[in-house]
């Protein structure tokens, strides 16, 4: 079996499996050779089939939060929203529906609010829409097929300089973990 990507990460992929993400195909030609094919979860951080990227490994950026093997999904969703805040500050996304330029602040009018999301069908993915343009987003992913597209390698960003609160899932925030600002 091959990966259908370039770029191998054994670590990040045996993480993608065992959590259900990973995605399979098999192909026969007409000798009668068959081959499978897998696709890990993909980021878009644009409108364009040229915007998809493998998603980074927490373990190669410094992320001072729960190293890979021993995250949930929770947890990694944590993480990845952490480099998606760092990918908007640095000014690498853009709507997955519309493709306009995603505004880093907290402040932002209606129109540019927007939030990161995962889709869980034919394509496994991570991306950033406006609030606006959710509800037509499906639409566009229909027919989204993760073998026909050919990702590049995540911007890198060093997430070492956040805080371990900011690497905690907000249920656990909310809740105070043991010996966050003295509680419990």
């Amino acid at each position: 079996m091959e990966r259908a990507v370039d770029a191998s990460d054994s670590a990040l992929d045996a993480w993608f499996e065992r959590e259900g993400l990973m995605r399979y195909a098999v192909q026969a030609d007409e000798d009668g050779e068959v081959s499978e094919t897998w696709r890990p979860p993909l980021l878009w951080l644009g409108a364009r089939d040229e915007d998809f990227v493998l998603v980074p490994n927490p373990d190669r950026l410094g992320y001072p939060g729960k190293p890979l093997r021993e995250m949930t999904m929770e947890d990694f969703n944590v993480f990845l929203y952490r480099w998606i805040e760092a990918a908007v500050r640095a000014g690498v996304v853009r709507c997955a529906y519309c493709g306009r330029q995603i505004q880093d602040g907290d402040d932002l009018p209606d129109a540019e609010t927007w939030d990161a999301i995962f889709i869980e069908k034919e394509i496994v993915a991570w991306m950033v829409v406006h609030f606006d343009c959710k509800k037509p987003l499906p639409k566009k992913l229909k027919g989204l097929h993760p073998f026909e597209l050919r990702p590049g390698p995540p911007p890198h960003f060093d997430l070492s300089g956040l805080s371990m609160r900011e690497t905690l899932p907000a249920e656990a925030v909310d809740e105070g973990e043991p010996g966050m600002n003295g509680t419990k």
